[in-house]
């Protein structure tokens, strides 16, 4: 591997390979096995290895380690925070291996009030997983594990299947975090599964979404190890999803691990897990689900906000989940209306919500008593919730029909023109126009007006925006 190293202290540049210092420099790379090498650093390379050390002998007063590919960075103001950062998670989100930027890593620091700098920049390259040539498969990765907060009133089962870890009844609030797994060839916008037609009978990491491990924890814990994750990422964000209809516990934990690496979210992801019956067939059931865990959700949410310790939180619920998320955020802002300052966007997707009850008393609810910024996607072609309409009896708020539910204080976006996802339901995580429209709105902040994918449309002196490709 080719390495710079620089001191803007001593004013030299040369060559240098990891675990090897200068002098007087502060910082060295721990193991040398793996990267050490006349190679690139690639997607196949073992990047647990790719830690710092410091010399003890050397007293630090500050610290700030930056990395940056592609113009993105992340900072880090310690070196713990920098070692537990999974890097190789952060390449592939942006892209760093196939394009071939290199990886630079700049060390600020003092030492006895002296300002001192050290300075790596890495070549990066892409590695075919079929052409490895030379290189073991046994110890290249050929996905990246992804973290994944959750709470859940579903009651936990005892089997090695990880996929049926938790089931269809309701029962107490619990705590975790699921390990996913995405393969480094994985296209936005979809959940790779094993398919017939492949002739897949089993999941395989390297190809897909897979959920690797489950951890049950006490709520204390759960929520030590939540903000201690927030505090050490580079913007100290959240995101809490709640799912919808038809939906088990494992998708529900794939989908929010989905959604996170194809929005290149800068920070933890969480997922509500409300008692679905994950059966087309079972709607009714449910219904009564999401009202009975209205309670269990809004517990949820208030300590969520508390105890997360994040400078934002985004709120995000899809289908019959807007149900346990509008309703717990109301009830939650009546009582604790300085919770309100710590969210940072309400996104509701395809709601199935009666959309006369949307408009005239949900929406002015949250508006008038969270202050902050809400975005609802909504669909014409949304078969799910003409389904639900025909079951109701009532257009659902997620529907569109010659123009969209318009609500004052409330950015509809029409997903109508974009929408290829299955029975158009799930187009918010799977259509590639929807998922960079939501990445851009968190990312840049900027509102429907602002974003150029977005055509402003207007109906009596009423706005709402089209998406387009």
């Amino acid at each position: 591997m080719k390495i710079i190293f620089f001191s803007f202290t001593l004013g030299l540049l040369f060559t240098s390979f990891f675990g090897y210092t200068q002098n007087n420099e502060a910082f060295s790379w721990i193991n040398t096995k793996t990267i050490n090498s006349a190679d690139c650093l690639s997607n196949l390379s073992d990047f647990s290895q790719l830690k710092l050390s410091k010399d003890s002998e050397i007293l630090i007063d500050k610290l700030n380690i930056t990395i940056e590919v592609n113009y993105k960075s992340e900072s880090f103001q310690s070196l713990e925070s920098f070692n537990d950062f999974d890097i190789e998670y952060w390449l592939l989100r942006h892209n760093a291996f196939k394009t071939e930027s290199p990886l630079k890593v700049l060390i600020r620091y003092s030492s006895k009030l002296k300002p001192k700098e050290q300075f790596f920049s890495m070549c990066l390259q892409y590695l075919d997983s079929a052409k490895r040539g030379e290189q073991e498969i046994s110890s290249k990765t050929e996905f990246v594990k992804l973290p994944v907060y959750f709470a859940t009133d579903r009651n936990q089962i005892k089997t090695k299947n990880l996929n049926d870890a938790f089931g269809v009844e309701r029962s107490y609030l619990k705590y975790g975090i699921c390990e996913v797994s995405i393969p480094n060839n994985h296209k936005i916008g979809r959940i790779e599964s094993p398919s017939l037609w492949k002739f897949e009978f089993s999941e395989d990491p390297a190809k897909h979404i897979m959920i690797q491990k489950i951890n049950v924890y006490k709520k204390d814990k759960f929520f030590k190890s939540l903000s201690k994750s927030i505090k050490t990422s580079s913007k100290k964000n959240t995101f809490l999803f709640v799912h919808g209809y038809n939906t088990s516990f494992s998708e529900a934990a794939k989908r929010t691990a989905q959604i996170s690496y194809d929005l290149m979210f800068e920070g933890k992801a969480v997922f509500y897990s409300w008692p679905s019956q994950s059966s087309m067939f079972k709607y009714p059931q449910d219904e009564l689900n999401i009202e009975w865990s209205g309670r269990n959700i809004k517990l949820f949410l208030e300590d969520y906000i508390t105890k997360s310790e994040s400078n934002d939180i985004y709120l995000v619920a899809h289908s019959m989940g807007n149900r346990g998320l509008t309703k717990a955020i109301i009830e939650l802002m009546n009582e604790k209306p300085k919770l309100a300052q710590k969210i940072k966007e309400i996104i509701l997707a395809a709601p199935d919500i009666d959309a006369d009850v949307f408009k005239n008393d949900i929406a002015p609810k949250m508006t008038s008593k969270i202050k902050k910024p809400i975005t609802l996607y909504v669909s014409r072609n949304d078969l799910a919730l003409k389904a639900s309409n025909t079951f109701h009896g009532n257009p659902r708020a997620g529907e569109c029909g010659a123009i969209p539910l318009i609500a004052k204080g409330i950015e509809t976006i029409d997903a109508s023109d974009v929408d290829t996802s299955f029975l158009s339901h799930s187009y918010f995580a799977d259509t590639n126009s929807i998922i960079s429209d939501i990445s851009e709105l968190i990312q840049s902040g900027k509102r429907a007006l602002e974003r150029e994918s977005l055509i402003l449309k207007n109906y009596l002196n009423e706005k709402y925006w089209k998406a387009t490709n």
